[in-house]
């Protein structure tokens, strides 16, 4: 499965608004950072369980600020 229809948000937020990285971050115990002009939009707690999970939370939370950001982007 494609990630676009796997996160669609975070998709759309990697190719619009910011930036998605993943893996063992510098400086932190999170596995998953959103960002922006602005800074740090999302980053998963260090205690996440995998990072499967920690891209459905950012998934989550880049929702959140596109439906209080940029609601028109939301499909549904």
């Amino acid at each position: 499965m494609s990630l676009q229809k796997s996160y669609p948000y975070l998709y759309r937020w990697a190719e619009t608004y910011g930036t998605v990285e993943f893996g063992q971050l510098e400086e932190t115990d999170g596995l998953v950072r959103c960002i922006d002009e602005g800074g740090t939009v999302f980053e998963s707690p260090a205690k996440v369980k995998d990072l499967e999970a920690a891209l459905k939370m950012a998934e989550e939370a880049i929702y959140e600020w596109f439906d209080v950001n940029d609601p028109d982007e939301l499909d549904d």
